[in-house]
């Protein structure tokens, strides 16, 4: 059961007259787990692994531990202490958050974590990133699954080293084009389009469709003018003049017109 710390409100008599006060107060609790508490193992009980560095792991003690320190200058003990919090936040995005990006970027956490003890890194298949092991338990704790990647580890080194040396030679081709050598001449010129979209597209359009309008042989085009005047608009009626506006309902329905 792991040890949570809570901040609760804390009540006290401020003075004779009962008043009551409240302050903030931090407490222990300890809360319920899904995994069952285990003592820790001693000597060759020990879980075996095996570093690079300094070998088997399990033979050393948590003083001797303090001393074995790693290229980043952290030392064993403190790698295990950090990989402990790197899986619980990777669990946690897996199942509670469900959230990709934060299983990727705890995964490189713990995969860069075991390159500095020395240690096999773990492979992560459903994120498309290896490491030299994959290891799968079942509920009871026994090995389900094992599978070695270290061929897919090196194809995937191989390809993270191709793609940054195109992204870099990319960026240099970029360079070169927006900032031009000034003592061999060069510069930047920006030619302005001094056509309009619109006429551009009627040109468009009299290249592929003919003028439509224009009359051919004995024929003409009638102007017919329109002899009717514009509708007036409704005004308010003057109540003094005895004016009102008479609304007649419709007794014909539409589908009868």
């Amino acid at each position: 059961m792991p040890l949570r710390i809570y901040t609760v409100n804390q009540k006290f008599v401020k003075n004779k007259h009962g008043e009551i006060g409240v302050y903030k107060k931090k407490i222990k609790k300890w809360i319920k787990s899904n995994k069952p508490y285990k003592a820790q193992r001693r000597g060759l009980k020990r879980q075996q692994i095996y570093s690079k560095r300094f070998g088997f792991l399990h033979f050393y003690n948590r003083i001797e531990m303090q001393g074995l320190i790693c290229p980043s200058g952290y030392s064993i003990g403190q790698c295990f202490n950090v990989l402990r919090k790197m899986w619980y936040g990777y669990h946690k995005a897996r199942r509670d958050e469900k959230d990709y990006e934060g299983m990727v970027k705890y995964a490189k956490a713990i995969q860069s974590v075991q390159e500095d003890m020395g240690i096999a890194t773990t492979s992560f298949p459903n994120l498309g990133m290896y490491g030299d092991v994959f290891i799968l338990n079942n509920n009871k704790g026994e090995r389900a699954v094992f599978e070695i990647h270290y061929v897919e580890k090196q194809q995937q080194k191989e390809y993270e080293k191709w793609y940054a040396d195109r992204v870099k030679d990319a960026r240099e081709i970029q360079k070169k084009l927006q900032m031009p050598d000034k003592k061999k001449g060069e510069e930047i010129i920006t030619i302005a389009d001094d056509v309009a979209p619109h006429q551009m597209f009627e040109a468009d359009i009299e290249e592929i469709m003919p003028q439509m309008l224009k009359p051919g042989e004995g024929e003409e085009i009638l102007t017919i003018p329109d002899n009717l005047p514009f509708r007036k608009s409704y005004k308010c009626p003057i109540k003094k003049k005895g004016e009102e506006i008479i609304t007649i309902a419709d007794d014909v329905a539409p589908s009868n017109i």
